[in-house]
């Protein structure tokens, strides 16, 4: 019985040895996965080290890019000035075709002079031959008795109508070899008539070997720039991951170690512009602006069915090479676009934004569906009451709420519905609400108002040009749209125009892909 205790006591301290190293090493593993004990200042160097790297890259990128948009502007240039060249060629080459058209036309009529004239000797001829044979057979019909008496008067008219005909065909002859040189003359007009209506066909200009040579160029560059604004953003993704990595590598030195100092950790962080501009889904963004900084703002709103337009548009590069702010936005907020199905936030968002903007600073914006009534909205709006003038408003195929264009460009009484193919009552609830609404006016503090609208495909709702209604008596009757034109009120200049796309059904896609090469140009006198 003692052996048995004495064994129990010695096994005790065993036990509680193993127990207490297990503890230890469940202690150990905890704090080895703590977050702060991971960060280290090997790894926020090295973090800082990739974060200049992919700076150097992004810089390089945007260096190439820059230099390619230059390349596509000067191809662009040429490709129009060629097509001056050849238009001015082709309407010396069509004066020169339509002259010879006029000259073997001429000569066709010549032909036909000479070719009557030839039928009228002809005809002569004929007749001389008729008379002859007639006065043959009479004589022949007469007897021996009276044949002896006439026979000198015969032999005489016989001998007159020979003269007759020859003196004719000798008449002829020169017609004939006068014919001969006009046919001639008419089939070397045809050879050169064919010839050039080679040179003067309705081909597309584009056809031209030395624009089609600069239309190749032009694709090569750019395909070459698609591929560059591909690595480009790919850096940017990189970048960004890479930055919020190495800010929280600091956050848990900081944690770890509180009483040192980590001013040269921090400065990759605060130096770089990219992990400034890093997208946020909160829609009260503030601007990381420097009062002086940038002379102009451009803002870009994008709409629902185009959530990116800047891929379409590729204004920012040229943009920021004129030293102004480019912000990409969304219709319903300054995000991701996963915002509320309105533009209450972004309103909100814009108003705090143009208070950071200095007020000597140009303000420009740029919006397409969506995005085109958020930024008339926005400029007339908040900016109006902020008493800030707009210097350049485009506004690319606006809609208001509920994808309609009659919510942007009345004042509504709440929201239009939509109009539907047969919904006659629909219909006439859709035209009631635009009789008692009165036209949005483009504010005075507007300096340039840009608009263009389509009405030949889907993008608002309310594309059709006329729609079926019921009018006072209830009769079907057929009532227009909303236009797309807006009242302008004194002090603002407008460019109002409605573009046509024959029933394309992208037309507002199209219409943006267009707008994209005319606003370039609208920009630049507000850029510099």
């Amino acid at each position: 019985m003692a052996s048995v205790k004495t064994f129990d006591y010695i096994q005790r301290p065993r036990r509680l040895n193993l127990i207490t190293i297990r503890l230890l090493l469940i202690l150990l593993a905890g704090l080895y996965c703590l977050p702060g004990i991971a960060a280290t200042q090997a790894q926020i160097n090295s973090s800082s080290a990739k974060v200049k790297k992919l700076n150097s890259s992004l810089a390089s990128t945007r260096s190439s890019i820059s230099s390619l948009e230059k390349s596509m502007w000067s191809i662009d240039q040429q490709i129009l000035d060629l097509r001056k060249v050849v238009r001015i060629e082709r309407t010396t080459n069509r004066r020169r075709f339509h002259e010879a058209k006029r000259d073997f036309k001429r000569q066709t009529f010549e032909i036909e002079r000479i070719e009557k004239d030839i039928s009228l000797v002809d005809f002569d001829i004929e007749i001389v031959q008729r008379d002859m044979n007639r006065e043959q057979q009479r004589f022949d019909a007469m007897n021996v008795f009276k044949q002896r008496l006439a026979e000198n008067d015969h032999l005489q008219r016989q001998k007159e109508y020979n003269t007759q005909i020859t003196h004719l065909k000798n008449k002829k002859k020169p017609l004939l070899g006068e014919l001969q040189n006009a046919q001639d003359m008419l089939q070397k007009l045809q050879s050169e008539l064919d010839t050039q209506k080679d040179e003067v066909s309705d081909q597309a200009l584009d056809a031209d070997p030395r624009i089609a040579a600069l239309n190749q160029k032009r694709n090569t560059t750019a395909n070459r720039l698609t591929s560059l604004r591909t690595t480009q953003k790919s850096q940017q993704r990189a970048h960004a991951a890479e930055t919020r990595r190495f800010n929280k590598l600091v956050a848990e030195f900081k944690q770890q170690q509180p009483t040192n100092s980590v001013a040269a950790a921090t400065k990759p962080s605060e130096s770089s512009n990219d992990s400034k501009a890093a997208p946020s889904s909160s829609p009260a963004i503030q601007l990381d602006i420097n009062p002086g900084e940038y002379t102009s703002y451009v803002f870009v709103i994008s709409g629902d069915q185009e959530p990116d337009i800047e891929s379409t548009l590729h204004l920012k590069s040229w943009v920021e090479s004129y030293g102004a702010k480019y912000i990409e936005a969304n219709w319903n907020g300054f995000g991701n676009g996963q915002g509320p199905l309105n533009n209450l936030g972004f309103q909100e968002a814009f108003r705090e934004y143009i208070r950071q903007i200095p007020k000597q600073a140009k303000l420009i914006l740029i919006g397409h569906g969506l995005g085109g009534g958020t930024a008339i909205d926005a400029a007339t709006r908040i900016a109006y009451s902020e008493k800030r003038t707009v210097d350049f408003l485009a506004a690319l195929d606006p809609i208001g709420n509920g994808g309609l264009r009659a919510n942007i460009v009345y004042d509504t009484k709440g929201s239009c519905v939509k109009p539907a193919e047969g919904e006659v009552t629909t219909n006439a609830e859709y035209v009631a609400c635009i009789r008692t609404a009165s036209k949005r006016k483009i504010t005075p503090n507007i300096k340039y108002f840009y608009n263009r609208w389509q009405k030949d495909a889907q993008g608002p709702f309310d594309f059709q040009r006329q729609i079926t209604s019921l009018n006072a008596a209830g009769d079907k009757v057929s009532v227009p749209t909303a236009s797309g034109r807006f009242t302008i009120e004194n002090g603002t200049l407008a460019d109002q125009r409605r573009l046509f796309f024959s029933g394309n059904q992208n037309a507002h896609a199209v219409l943006l892909a267009e707008e994209a090469k005319v606003l370039p140009k609208l920009l630049v006198q507000h850029l510099r």
